[in-house]
């Protein structure tokens, strides 16, 4: 047998160093990641990590009974307050998690579903989960790309009666009007149920910058917790329905066991200083900052995506690389001057490569107006000549943005009299966040 030299404990905690380091001194415009505030990193560093918590098995795993307290008496609580829902469910590990559950659950194999289009913004996975789930998926027809053909769509519901219509707008610019759906569904199949997947505009939603789809003729919503919602990798699922709540119930249970305790703990905390820290304004603040980020690019004669609508009516900004440049030579250096890019083959409506960017991270790290445009004049300079070395220039912004705002600080824990021991562990966090 072939002797491999394996990479060892040293290597390994140097590329988590290394990654560190790096995070550190760039500025993330990932549009599917956010960060933690200290305190929602305590639990995954305490105990709670380790341990199960059903509500249901409370006398054989009761190692986690205090840390499921705060799923049942706080998390779910301030969910349903804030997602505007009589009914949610928190096992969910993550987005596609959501995904596979929402459709096991609101349509039979066999049935028919409607899902957005992956050339128009769907997610590429949505119609392979339904395919092995035996359900037959078929395109919600669009217009102009990123816009639902009201009039085909509503054909389309009186043709085949689906049981079920999926919205989930995953590259998205402008967020679907849910109640246009609704009206359609309700005067052309009425028996077809209507699924919100929000996974990208939970933060907003939650925030009050966008309604809750449930307000808006949705029968559920819910999606993952770590984009525009600034929580942990996990996944929620919401309803006003005693039905769909329960059919949900009963596919959550048998498709999630472990449901990650320590998530849902720094989920509820995420959630509570969304309430009590400024959610608001941040949610606020994101669509704004899209907006300035989006002109001001354009401004400087940088190309970025836009219809008769606007820029963007969310997180999410498309810049195209200017003429002649290469895309993943132009991603490369802008990873090497500290600032993080998606880059997409193609995006809808887009038949070359492009930057699908968000806001929702720097404006989480406290950026404003002044943010925004120090960072139009960084990103200006690079995109146009590709050349150039500008990372003292996103250093002094990156300083700006040290830090998670729009949660709780070391004194504010300390003046309600947070117990000593955890105090501590939150400032060694908190130092290192």
């Amino acid at each position: 047998m072939v002797q491999l030299e394996i990479p060892g404990i040293t290597d390994l905690l140097s590329l988590i160093g290394s990654h560190d380091a790096r995070a550190r001194r760039s500025i993330n415009f990932t549009p599917s990641e956010n960060v933690l505030s200290p305190l929602a990193r305590v639990p995954f560093v305490s105990d709670i990590y380790a341990r199960y918590f059903f509500d249901y098995f409370r006398t054989s795993f009761v190692s986690g009974l205090d840390a499921g307290r705060v799923q049942m008496e706080i998390l779910e609580p301030v969910l349903r307050q804030m997602a505007r829902a009589e009914y949610v469910d928190v096992r969910p590990m993550s987005g596609m998690n959501c995904a596979t559950i929402a459709i096991a659950s609101l349509c039979r194999s066999g049935q028919t579903m409607l899902t957005v289009p992956v050339e128009s913004g769907g997610h590429t996975s949505t119609g392979a989960i339904a395919d092995r789930l035996g359900v037959r998926s078929l395109p919600i027809p669009m217009r102009d790309t990123h816009f639902v053909d009201v009039d085909g769509l509503g054909r389309l519901l009186a043709a085949e009666r689906p049981a079920l219509v999926y919205l989930d707008q995953s590259s998205l610019l402008f967020p679907a009007d849910p109640r246009l759906i609704r009206d359609l569904i309700d005067g052309q199949s009425p028996e077809t149920v209507f699924y919100v997947d929000s996974s990208h505009t939970n933060g907003l939603i939650l925030a009050g910058a966008l309604p809750s789809p449930l307000d808006q003729g949705a029968h559920a919503f819910g999606g993952s917790t770590h984009k525009t919602l600034p929580g942990p990798h996990k996944g929620f699922l919401a309803t006003n329905d005693l039905e769909l709540r329960d059919r949900i119930g009963s596919i959550a249970y048998h498709f999630v066991s472990q449901h990650h305790l320590a998530a849902a703990v720094s989920l509820a905390i995420t959630l509570i200083e969304m309430r009590d820290c400024g959610g608001k304004e941040y949610g606020a603040r994101v669509l704004e900052n899209a907006q300035r980020f989006a002109r001001g690019l354009s401004d400087h004669g940088i190309p970025v995506v836009r219809t008769d609508q606007g820029f963007t009516r969310c997180h999410q900004v498309w810049v195209l690389p200017p003429p002649g440049n290469d895309a993943a030579v132009l991603s490369r250096r802008l990873y090497e001057q500290g600032l993080l890019v998606n880059l997409f083959p193609d995006l809808p409506g887009v038949n070359q490569p492009v930057f699908r960017m968000s806001m929702a991270e720097m404006t989480r790290l406290g950026g404003t107006e002044r943010e925004v445009d120090d960072l139009v004049g960084i990103f200006a300079k690079l995109l146009s000549s590709g050349r150039g070395d500008l990372r003292a220039e996103v250093a002094v912004v990156k300083s700006r943005l040290s830090k998670p705002r729009y949660c709780y600080d070391y004194d504010q824990l300390a003046a309600v009299g947070v117990d000593s021991s955890l105090l501590s562990l939150f400032q060694r966090i908190e130092q290192n966040a």
